[in-house]
């Protein structure tokens, strides 16, 4: 699924998001999801490192944040890193299948 949640993005959706995917997901939905944020070059280009970018960001996404225990990855476009990146996150995803035991999201 994907969600577009931009830096001045207002509380107003919070509560609706995660109902949503409460209904589409079922109750487990938070165990096995994470956040990938694409074009990450762009926080650095603004002059924020990710941890300002997150300091800063709307309640909304901290709240998702929050909810999905920090599982984040921030993916750069630069270069040759590029294969770097990739790696990167799917460590971060074997991770996260880790900490869930192996098992996977069963759907409503």
């Amino acid at each position: 699924m994907r969600l577009k949640i931009t830096k001045s993005g207002g509380d107003s959706n919070s509560h609706l998001t995660s109902f949503l995917f409460q209904e589409l997901l079922g109750d487990t939905w938070k165990n096995y999801t994470a956040i990938l944020f694409t074009h990450a070059e762009k926080i650095e280009d603004a002059g924020f490192s990710e941890n300002e970018y997150l300091h800063d960001a709307s309640d909304t996404l901290l709240t998702l944040l929050s909810s999905i225990k920090q599982r984040y990855v921030f993916l750069y476009k630069k270069g040759n890193l590029f294969n770097e990146q990739r790696r990167k996150i799917l460590e971060r995803i074997v991770e996260f299948i880790k900490e869930n035991h192996y098992q996977g999201l069963t759907f409503k």
